[in-house]
């Protein structure tokens, strides 16, 4: 942060307050005065540096965001062949979020998409980019030979977003573990791309192994 202004250093403390109370407490509990006190400021001086409760709400919420993304990034490495590239995606997309309060997060306020417009374009890019991610390793399978798609490529990789979303919001409630997703997810890339399953899993498997902290 040392290039960063001291306004803009507490605009980021006052974000990462909201995310904690939403992440410990729930989003209705993410109050003004909630975050003011976990900032260790009075109610009256956050908003000195932001200018209502929602634009705070919306800072968490794209930071969360954005860290999600930068995980995926990360885990989609050109240099590494479209199948394998595949299986880190998918496992960075189920459970990327789920070690730092990301994806809580963005479960916990996806609700203001509905009203919300800043949070609803929000909502809209992360999804966008999701999709984007999965459509340039479905068009790498396809010339590389390792993918057979039975469907439009967008149309895939926009059911293996809508697929990681619902799955996810089941680990967060404790309904489903994040082996119960990745299984549930790998099998369904398969059956869309014409892989074999179990080669699939065993490069998830692997690469889990491998960065156990996601």
């Amino acid at each position: 942060m040392a290039d960063l202004s001291k306004r803009e250093v507490r605009r980021r403390e006052i974000a990462a307050a909201a995310q904690a109370v939403a992440a410990r407490d729930g989003a209705e509990a993410a109050t003004l005065r909630a975050i003011a006190a976990e900032a260790g400021m009075a109610a009256n001086a956050v908003l000195y540096y932001y200018g209502s409760l929602a634009e705070i709400t919306a800072a968490a919420v794209q930071a969360s965001s954005d860290r999600f993304l930068a995980r995926l990034a990360e885990a989609a490495d050109p240099a590494m062949s479209p199948t394998v590239r595949l299986a880190a995606v998918i496992s960075a997309g189920t459970t990327a979020g789920l070690d730092d309060d990301a994806s809580r997060i963005l479960y916990e306020y996806w609700t203001h998409s509905l009203r919300d417009l800043e949070h609803r374009r929000i909502q809209a890019e992360l999804t966008r980019t999701q999709q984007a991610t999965y459509e340039r390793i479905i068009a790498d399978g396809m010339q590389a030979g390792e993918f057979f798609p039975v469907l439009q490529p967008a149309k895939i990789a926009r059911t293996l977003v809508a697929q990681e979303d619902g799955l996810v919001m089941d680990v967060l409630a404790g309904t489903a573990s994040s082996e119960d997703v990745l299984d549930l997810v790998a099998s369904l890339a398969s059956a869309l791309l014409g892989l074999d399953r179990d080669t699939l899993l065993d490069h998830i498997a692997s690469l889990t192994f491998s960065h156990p902290g996601q």
